[in-house]
């Protein structure tokens, strides 16, 4: 769609302000804006204007700018931006969000590998177009506000019958505009399969209740946001819709599902009430790499999300009022990322899971999972204090960075997992130690002894505590200077750890220094080494404060 924007200066403006903050300046910002860029130079000015941004990190910048020009769930290309901007740098992000901006400007009519593009491009150019005639207008003077709900459009409202809303309708109660308009439907059934919406230009929002046992299949176009009370077991057909970019359930009163979603709309749940599961089916599944985005605003209702034929998921907690707490049920996801700056209390299912991956998280998580028939699992906890709660009963090995923060981790002992707990003051639970249910270590050789250990790095003694539970009644050992000394000089970890065994004697708990680490057997009923014990590896610690770790 053609549109006649504005000169260079103001389409800097523009394009800067919508990619950093999703806003409109008011006129008389956008005005000096455009003012001192025409003065000083567009290069300056985007310099100047990403230097406010240049305290994120590479990869929650690549996200804010890429989400707010319309361009994800796209894991690819927002890997890219963020390896481009670790390779210019943060203090050039300015420069590169104008250029990015243009970029996907101008592929509103793209071909070949880049026609993909072409469904954002024209969203963006929309954005553009609409920002700008709202910041030019002299009426506008309060502080800068969003794109979308709430920019100088018409409120219509939806009959009981089947209702047209054109930009071309001849009536001005069925008219819509070229700024953010509000179809309003907030009495169940005035949404019907019957309506055809077309918002027109500008960020135009639906609102409307879906009574129980509905399904529902309107034809919307040009409707960016769709946000709907649903009643229970009803259902939102998105199959005849087109340029939904935001699809929201609110106050459900029970299962709802959204049908025939577009993978590159976000669908969110906010201001959940009393909550209950939204099951998700996208349109175009099927390759082996689909991605789609999940939002949870408000969602404290104890919700949950199924998605099917997904194989990257994106999470996003975002801020407003209590924490969310959604269960996520994914289940042909094999990654699940988790963004955003609010606490997030979430349990995952899923037979393919193999990553989670919560490092960008700003906000804490308490994490449930457990996992499947998969011989490998990672995840990863963000900067703040997380809670993770991992039933590894499957045997899956689990890789674990904790991140930052004061983070609490529960796990088995099913395999040799591997968790390192960054910075913080952290604990750490690990149960069913030397158990018939634990895994076996592995006494043929001192590499194969190490291989089945279950290695903890980053642990600080005397800061964080380590908690070990034993399939049977365990006690601690406590070994005297002379018997530590003679473990420590064994010639080999085999033989050292075989020492520790006999100096701890059955149905106890040893810890004893080996080179640059420390070493706890757990033993099972028998004084002797055998494949029945289990081993944690304390990497890098040279001496273990008797307080810090505990049997139970």
């Amino acid at each position: 769609m053609a549109h006649n924007f504005p000169d260079d200066s103001f389409v800097a403006a523009t394009i800067l302000n919508l990619a950093f903050n999703d806003q409109s300046p008011s006129y008389t910002a956008y005005n000096n804006q455009a003012a001192w860029a025409a003065a000083n130079g567009i290069r300056a000015f985007a310099l100047t204007f990403g230097a406010g941004f240049a305290g994120m990190t590479e990869d929650a910048l690549s996200t804010k700018l890429l989400g707010n020009m319309g361009a994800l769930p796209n894991a690819g290309l927002q890997a890219a931006l963020r390896d481009y901007l670790v390779s210019v740098g943060k203090a050039n992000v300015g420069i590169v969000a104008l250029q990015l901006g243009q970029i996907l400007s101008g592929l509103e009519n793209a071909t070949g590998d880049q026609a993909t593009y072409a469904a954002a491009a024209e969203r963006w150019n929309e954005d553009i177009f609409s920002s700008h005639t709202y910041s030019n207008n002299p009426a506008n003077f309060p502080p800068a506000m969003p794109i979308g709900v709430g920019l100088a459009g018409v409120t219509l409202a939806l009959t009981m019958g089947d209702d047209s809303i054109l930009p071309t309708a001849a009536l001005a109660g069925l008219r819509s505009t070229d700024y953010g308009d509000t179809i309003m439907a907030t009495t169940a059934g005035l949404l019907s399969s019957g309506d055809s919406i077309d918002g027109g230009r500008g960020v135009d929002a639906l609102k409307a209740t879906l009574a129980a046992d509905a399904t529902v299949e309107p034809m919307l176009q040009n409707v960016e946001h769709v946000f709907l009370q649903a009643g229970a077991h009803s259902k939102f057909m998105a199959t005849q819709s087109t340029g939904i970019t935001e699809l929201w359930r609110e106050a459900a009163a029970g299962p709802a599902e959204f049908y025939g979603v577009d993978l590159a709309t976000t669908v969110g749940i906010r201001n959940s009430g009393s909550g209950g599961a939204l099951s998700v089916v996208f349109a175009g599944t099927g390759g082996s790499a689909d991605a789609a985005t999940l939002v949870f605003l408000g969602a404290a209702g104890d919700d949950e999300v199924i998605v099917d034929a997904v194989e990257n998921l994106g999470i996003k907690s975002q801020k407003s009022g209590a924490a969310n707490t959604v269960k996520i049920t994914a289940n042909a996801a094999e990654k699940i990322s988790i963004l955003g700056d609010q606490a997030l209390t979430t349990t995952v299912k899923g037979a393919h899971v193999s990553v989670i991956d919560a490092s960008a998280f700003t906000g804490a998580l308490t994490l449930a999972f457990a996992t499947t028939g998969l011989t490998a699992v990672s995840i990863s906890g963000g900067t703040r204090g997380d809670a993770f709660t991992i039933d590894d009963t499957s045997g899956a090995r689990v890789v674990v960075e904790a991140g930052h923060g004061a983070d609490t981790i529960s796990i088995g002992a099913h395999n040799a997992h591997l968790i390192s707990l960054g910075v913080g003051a952290d604990t750490l639970n690990i149960t069913g130690l030397a158990g018939p249910a634990a895994k076996d270590i592995d006494t043929g050789t001192s590499a194969s002894l190490a291989a089945s250990a279950i290695e903890v790095r980053d642990f600080a003694s005397g800061a964080e505590l380590l908690r070990l539970t034993g399939a049977a009644s365990t006690a601690k050992a406590t070994p005297g200077g002379v018997e530590l000394a003679r473990i420590a000089a064994a010639p080999s970890l085999l033989e050292a750890t075989a020492l520790a065994a006999t100096t701890a004697g059955a149905s106890k708990a040893i810890a004893f220094r080996y080179g640059a680490d420390t070493y706890i057997l757990v033993n099972d009923g028998v004084a002797a080494l055998g494949a029945n014990d289990s081993l944690v590896k304390l990497a890098g610690v040279a001496a273990l404060a008797d307080a810090t770790w505990a049997m139970a």
